[in-house]
């Protein structure tokens, strides 16, 4: 129910909202279900960035990358292309060029 939740809330532009609830979820979910957690962080880096905060958002994003990586998640992918529209505003600033490479290897097919 709360990842629900927490999904509508970042869909609705909630991101504060969205990203409390995320981290209560992810406190749950466990690390072995690193396709489900990396899209769950996916959603609570948009949420960051949606807050105003997208130094956080980077940060949680780097994660994200690497389990995107090795897992070729194709969802994963598509939660990674909603951060990058979300953390558009930023795309001219040092955290937006950070983001385009700690995403370049997720975008690069394979």
């Amino acid at each position: 129910m709360e990842i629900q939740r927490a999904t509508c809330y970042g869909r609705l532009g909630l991101g504060a909202e969205a990203g409390s609830l995320w981290t209560q979820v992810l406190a749950v979910v466990p690390e072995t279900a690193r396709r489900d957690r990396g899209v769950y962080m996916a959603r609570q880096a948009t949420a960051a960035a949606t807050a105003q905060k997208p130094d956080e958002a980077v940060e949680i994003a780097r994660n994200v990358a690497t389990i995107a990586v090795e897992t070729r998640s194709a969802r994963m992918r598509r939660e990674l292309t909603e951060l990058e529209r979300a953390m558009s505003p930023w795309h001219d600033a040092p955290v937006g060029r950070d983001l385009a490479a700690i995403l370049a290897p997720v975008t690069e097919r394979n």
